[in-house]
């Protein structure tokens, strides 16, 4: 039951592809099936279409492929399944395509449901990482800030700290990019391993944020955030964890007025109505057939 993870990894595509389908790949594995992941970089899918069998179970997670892409996938494999983060138009996907989208209240952002596709909607199927699982110590004394935008953005970025730059903080940057003379409240990381990542998360106070994958790494870790979408397939995400009230929306206009109103949470009542991943290891078993 070979199993084949096909996922976005362009400059600009940003780490969430890959990291979200390298914990669905480590799901699939503790369900005890090989599963295996490719990076799509270059726009062209005929050297990863030779390699598909008609027995392998394919995954992909990709704003790059084309609906006669997916087609192509389908013919050749046994089962197709997609991640995606918004709703494509009628016909994009063959039939019988399984598709997931755990972008939070999902479901309601989906106007047109065929009994052709089955659809695996909302956080429960999200794939959670314990190690962002933890209680959050609270520390009014706290002066780190996390700051995470993807990579490719480095002109927000530079306004951010701008901004940020003179409010008695420690700001630490998630950057492949370090400015020549950074201020000195600043620290810079490359892209960080998950580990890594959820120390730094847990030794920050609050954090801003895109509206990525990280949202949900900072809602299970507690962590009060800022959210700023940096891409036109985030805004729906950012205002559903607003309007559930997990996170405030900002911009660059207001960032530094909304910036001095974030407190440490004390209250994570919405936390206890969210049941993140629970659906997740069932919608795999019946994707896989076992």
């Amino acid at each position: 039951m070979p199993v084949k993870i096909l996922c976005d990894s362009f400059l600009t595509s940003g780490l969430g592809h890959v990291r979200r389908c390298e914990k669905i790949l480590s799901f699939i594995e503790k369900l005890g099936v090989k599963a295996d992941l490719y990076s799509h970089k270059q726009n062209n899918i005929s050297a990863f279409l030779e390699g598909v069998g008609n027995d392998d179970f394919l995954i992909t997670d990709s704003y790059r492929l084309n609906s006669k892409d997916f087609y192509l996938l389908k013919e050749k494999a046994k089962s197709l399944m997609v991640i995606e983060d918004k709703e494509h138009a009628k016909g994009f996907y063959p039939k019988n395509t399984k598709i997931m989208n755990f972008t939070l209240n999902a479901l309601k952002h989906y106007h047109y449901l065929s009994k052709d596709y089955q659809y695996y909607l909302g956080v429960g199927f999200y794939p959670v990482d314990i190690r962002f699982v933890y209680e959050r110590p609270i520390n009014t004394e706290n002066k780190e800030v996390l700051i995470t935008l993807g990579g490719s953005e480095q002109k927000t970025l530079k306004e951010i700290v701008k901004i940020l730059e003179n409010k008695g903080m420690h700001l630490h940057i998630i950057s492949p990019h370090i400015p020549k003379n950074p201020p000195k409240n600043t620290h810079y990381y490359s892209p960080l391993s998950p580990l890594e990542f959820s120390s730094l998360m847990k030794f920050c106070a609050c954090a801003i944020s895109a509206a990525g994958q990280t949202l949900y790494e900072l809602a299970l870790s507690q962590t009060p955030s800022l959210i700023i979408p940096i891409a036109s397939n985030q805004i729906i995400q950012s205002q559903e964890f607003e309007n559930s009230g997990i996170f405030k929306q900002t911009s660059l206009k207001t960032l530094a007025r909304d910036f001095e109103k974030l407190q440490i949470q004390k209250n994570q009542a919405w936390a206890k109505n969210l049941a993140f991943g629970s659906e997740l290891e069932g919608a795999l078993r019946e994707f896989l057939e076992i």
